[in-house]
């Protein structure tokens, strides 16, 4: 009996140091356990392993508290930082229809196009910003674009409506064979394409086009990821319109459509001709980038699923043929 009592007390020492070993052992390397706990928790809510995660269509805005045009305590509101659109707008390659018009060519069946549901236009620069303007008089036009290539359409229209003489202004990122239609077109007078071989943007990769005209002295030009693309000096002109405005492609009034073959993503429309360092901070955000010049936004069209306008002005378009990818190349 002695003998089993013994064994017995030695097996309950070596319990009660074994038990204490193991909360040593807790207490030495539990808050190590806990910290990296805490760090991968942290690291998961900041997307760190989570690379491919984008935002949602409508998930940033911008807050006008005064309502559309309102310059007064504007915010952005969501998801705004550091994500890529979930989708982009895919405008497609289209065929010219047999039912030709106007100059016999232009006209494409099954065009996709996006048309602003404001008409008149709420751009109209001098009645947004009051008088006298608040800000230099002029626009900015800022989106990322990356082209398939040319189609049987003559011009390929990104942004604006009928540029003739007296109306308004327009956006292109293929002008012709010939280069005839411009890069940029204001009432009339436009900015030409770099070269008289390089009509156009380059293909099958985005593109941070930035438009820009200072309507105090003329000067317009046009930058690509922030280098000069092409210049002008025009004759100053007043560019208000009441046409409609479209994305994607342009009107004329004798029916041709010039529709954009490929990919548009994150346009923005300002009533300001916007500085260089600005435009640079719009490029350095990317693809998903938000506008930083909110006082002198008229348009915000992100096309991340929808045709709405998250600038707070409610200039939202409606969208015909228009096709809004999630798998999209993402340089």
């Amino acid at each position: 009996m002695p003998k089993r009592k013994k064994a017995v007390k030695k097996a309950k020492g070596k319990e009660i140091v074994e038990s204490q070993s193991g909360i040593e052992y807790l207490i030495t390397y539990g808050w190590a356990v806990l910290i990296i706990s805490i760090i991968l928790v942290l690291l998961f809510d900041l997307n760190v392993f989570s690379p491919a995660l984008r935002a949602q269509p409508g998930s940033c805005h911008v807050l006008r508290p005064l309502g559309p045009y309102s310059s007064v305590d504007l915010n952005t509101e969501g998801e705004c930082v550091n994500l890529l659109p979930e989708f982009v707008s895919s405008f497609g390659t289209v065929n010219v229809s047999s039912h030709n018009s106007g100059n016999g060519y232009g006209r494409v069946s099954y065009p996709s196009y996006i048309t602003l549901s404001d008409n008149p236009l709420a751009y109209t620069i001098q009645t947004a910003q009051g008088n006298p303007p608040a800000y230099p008089p002029g626009f900015t036009i800022t989106g990322w674009i990356y082209w398939y290539g040319i189609n049987n359409a003559p011009c390929q229209g990104i942004i604006g409506n009928d540029p003739s003489p007296g109306a308004g202004i327009a956006l292109f990122g293929y002008g012709g064979n010939n280069g005839a239609c411009g890069v940029l077109w204001i009432n009339g007078s436009y900015v030409k394409w770099k070269s008289s071989s390089g009509n156009s943007f380059q293909k099958d990769r985005w593109t941070f086009v930035s438009a820009v005209y200072n309507q105090s002295n003329g000067t317009a030009t046009v930058y690509t990821n922030m280098e000069v693309f092409s210049t002008a000096s025009l004759t100053p002109r007043n560019y208000q319109t009441s046409n409609s405005l479209t994305l994607g492609a342009i009107f004329y009034p004798n029916g041709d459509i010039y529709p954009f073959n490929g990919t548009l993503a994150n346009l923005q429309l300002y009533n300001t001709p916007l500085s260089v360092n600005e435009l640079s901070a719009l490029y350095a955000e990317g693809v998903g980038g938000v506008p930083n010049q909110l006082q002198s936004l008229m348009g915000w069209w992100p096309l991340n699923g929808d045709a709405n306008d998250y600038s707070g002005n409610d200039n939202n378009g409606v969208p015909t043929n228009v096709t809004f990818y999630s798998t999209y190349p993402s340089t």
